[in-house]
């Protein structure tokens, strides 16, 4: 009788974490969270790229801060993006990185300020090639799933 006193509360237990789990594995992440990520994912690859010390990361991440908002400002919400020039908002996009040169070298150095740009070059191709990877993206798995 006391086996089953355990066991009952036990299979309850058992029963609500799958349920949440599984739960949690079919709910779609909300699509604000989805930018968060990135900028999460970026900050992390930018910092492991260009290993600031502590000082040069006091004066790096406002600076940085600035700058990505002003690379936003720049180059507008998704859905007006497709109506602006392509050349005209990469021309704007540069003018920016530009204007930010000399505060990113004041803060870290030119050779950081240039492994700064380099790397959030690089970010974008290691983002685009996830991705491509991305189960959802893959050509021909909606395909397969219509069939």
């Amino acid at each position: 009788m006391n086996k089953i006193h355990y066991l009952v509360p036990m299979i309850g237990l058992i029963l609500i974490t799958n349920f949440s789990s599984l739960k949690a594995q079919t709910t779609q992440p909300e699509p604000g969270n989805k930018e968060e990520k990135i900028q999460a994912l970026e900050v992390a690859f930018i910092s492991r790229k260009l290993n600031l010390s502590t000082d040069e990361a006091q004066k790096f991440w406002p600076v940085y801060n600035e700058y990505k908002t002003d690379i936003r400002s720049t180059v507008g919400p998704k859905d007006k993006r497709k109506d602006i020039d392509v050349l005209d908002r990469e021309e704007k996009v540069l003018e920016v990185r530009k204007k930010y040169k000399d505060r990113f070298t004041q803060a870290v150095g030119e050779k950081k300020m240039n492994q700064f740009f380099q790397a959030e070059h690089e970010f974008r191709g290691v983002l685009l090639n996830r991705l491509k990877k991305a189960p959802g993206n893959r050509p021909g798995v909606k395909q397969r799933l219509k069939k």
